[in-house]
């Protein structure tokens, strides 16, 4: 089907199914976008994190009490 024939089936269509139409297009394009987004790559947040030199050392009490 090409766009031609695609805009002439819409045109038919009554007015509150070309705004279902309209909505389910939207919809499409809003989980497009939201997978483009998602999509992760190696090494992108290389150089961005730090990890303290004392990550693992024992937590003090005031942490377990609740007191820091």
């Amino acid at each position: 089907m090409n766009s031609q024939q695609l805009v002439h089936e819409i045109e038919v269509l009554p007015p509150e199914l070309q705004k279902q139409v309209f909505d389910f297009v939207a919809f499409l394009k809003k989980q497009q976008l939201k997978q483009q987004e998602s999509k992760r790559t190696v090494g992108e947040y290389r150089d961005k994190i730090r990890i303290a030199k004392d990550f693992d050392e024992p937590l003090g009490d005031d942490f377990w009490l609740g007191q820091s």
